[in-house]
């Protein structure tokens, strides 16, 4: 109840959002969070058995408010959190989702879905479509990095990103991505309701327009009300400088 009642309610306000693609990049919401951990904190720690996840980076989104001033200090600070993870020695365990469907037809979303409304911005992304290829700032890791589809809010929808995570025995997971009311919102609260800790670092993820207040309303208050943990950048590297090494 807890997944569902949150969703409705907020997926009904964010649902247009995703036309910023035909759109100026104004109201974005980021920025000013306070986090749910103290900063003076200095014993945080993601353990040994953590998982990056970075959701939906791709240029139909990123490529929408790059040169704005909040945009730029999202990608800035996604770039720090991104060389942070590579240099762990071994490097955790990163998935990244990208928005696909099979063919133009969109076989996975149906016809007459509501979910046509929130993704209608991306028209009929495919594989190879430039609109779907991640943002080119930021670098996975070649051979390594696990990169996959997803087809609607939640990260883990049309693809084995669940398996991945109970194959390697994770039990905490780390969220970066956009938007703040789509997938990062469905993957945290997913997750959590499959027993995992959930990190939400607030300074890589972004609100498209129209925000009218919901970023901060989600991670200022939803999320950390319902005991998943909102952290900032800085926060977030201190904890993965103090975490693992990683056990696979």
């Amino acid at each position: 109840m807890k997944l569902t009642s949150t969703l409705i309610a907020f997926f009904s306000l964010a649902a247009p959002a995703v036309q910023v693609l035909a759109q100026n990049a104004t109201g974005l919401g980021y920025g000013n969070i306070t986090s749910s951990i103290p900063s003076n904190n200095t014993s945080l720690s993601f353990g040994r058995n953590y998982a990056v996840l970075n959701l939906d980076m791709i240029n139909g989104i990123y490529g929408s408010f790059n040169t704005t001033s909040q945009g730029q200090q999202l990608i800035n600070s996604t770039v720090t959190w991104i060389n942070a993870v590579q240099a762990q020695n071994p490097p955790p365990l990163t998935i990244w989702t990208r928005i696909y469907f099979s063919n133009v037809l969109r076989p996975e979303l149906g016809v007459g879905v509501p979910f046509q409304k929130v993704i209608g911005g991306l028209g009929n992304i495919t594989e190879s479509s430039p609109a779907g290829q991640i943002y080119g700032a930021f670098k996975p890791l070649q051979n390594r990095d696990v990169i996959m589809p997803k087809t609607r809010l939640y990260a883990g929808a049309g693809n084995a990103m669940e398996e991945i995570l109970s194959s390697y025995k994770i039990d905490t997971v780390i969220l970066s991505g956009t938007r703040a009311s789509a997938v990062i919102l469905s993957t945290a609260l997913r997750l959590f309701d499959l027993n995992y800790n959930v990190y939400v670092i607030a300074d890589n993820v972004i609100e498209t327009p129209p925000d009218n207040g919901i970023y901060k309303t989600i991670l200022q208050y939803i999320l950390p009300k319902d005991q998943l943990n909102v952290i900032s950048l800085d926060q977030a590297i201190g904890a993965l400088n103090r975490s693992g090494p990683v056990t696979f």
